[in-house]
């Protein structure tokens, strides 16, 4: 954990203190930039698709675009929130540290000492515009993967982080106004569609609210692999269709 940050890792948070680290902690590390080179992504699916024989390509490139943005995702979301620190997370920034199974378990900061932000219109761009939307662009393309089910993925982990923040109380309301912006406007602040619009709903089930993915995230077709449960929006015999 990056003892500047360690008031951030409160409450459900804790359990993604080491999500963060900073140079030298881990051995397997790669530069966040190379994740947009073919030779270099293709290396890191192929670990993760033996973790996950016979599974279907997209579902591993979803299941492991899953692991990532929750390591990116949800520490840098309680930041801002918690702290008011902004992280520098754009790839050019970042390193990523990889599993044995090429997974992304930690995103590591060029710095530890990151100033408070000021919150505006643009407080998530360097996780959103500069860090998750080049990625999703260049893993679409490379592995034909609809962008949709990727933002999806980034768009359930991010509002899940807004959720627990708030529930935590003591937070900076500016700044989860801005997060709650981000996923209830149809156009981003440049007046183009913005891909997290709709993406996570809010429906009934019963008699009970329960949040709900726009498209199933694919998992299903991923051998041994459990049904997320509510969140998904079709049940697992009715998902040949999901994510087109």
């Amino acid at each position: 954990m990056i003892p500047s940050l360690a008031p951030c890792f409160t409450g459900i948070f804790v359990h993604y203190k080491d999500a963060l680290a900073l140079p030298g902690e881990h051995n397997s590390v790669i530069s966040g930039r190379d994740l947009l080179d073919r030779n270099v992504s293709d290396n890191l699916l192929a670990r993760f698709a033996e973790v996950h024989a016979g599974g279907d390509r997209r579902a591993i490139v979803s299941m492991w675009t899953q692991w990532h943005f929750g390591a990116l995702i949800i520490p840098t979301t309680a930041a801002m929130l918690l702290m008011g620190r902004d992280l520098p997370v754009e790839l050019d920034r970042v390193s990523l540290a990889v599993d044995e199974h090429g997974k992304s378990k930690a995103i590591i900061l060029a710095e530890a000492d990151i100033p408070d932000a000021v919150v505006s219109d643009g407080c998530f761009s360097c996780l959103f515009q500069k860090h998750v939307e080049p990625l999703i662009r260049a893993f679409a393309g490379q592995f034909k993967v609809s962008p949709r089910l990727l933002w999806n993925n980034a768009t359930d982990i991010f509002e899940w982080a807004l959720d627990q923040a708030e529930a935590i109380g003591t937070i900076r309301s500016d700044a989860l106004q801005e997060g709650r912006s981000l996923l209830s406007s149809r156009l981003d602040r440049n007046g183009q569609p913005n891909p997290m619009f709709g993406l996570v709903r809010h429906v009934m089930q019963g008699d009970m609210t329960v949040r709900q993915r726009k498209l199933c995230c694919l998992r299903y077709l991923l051998p041994g692999v459990a049904c997320c449960g509510s969140i998904c929006p079709t049940p697992p015999a009715n998902t040949m269709n999901a994510g087109s």
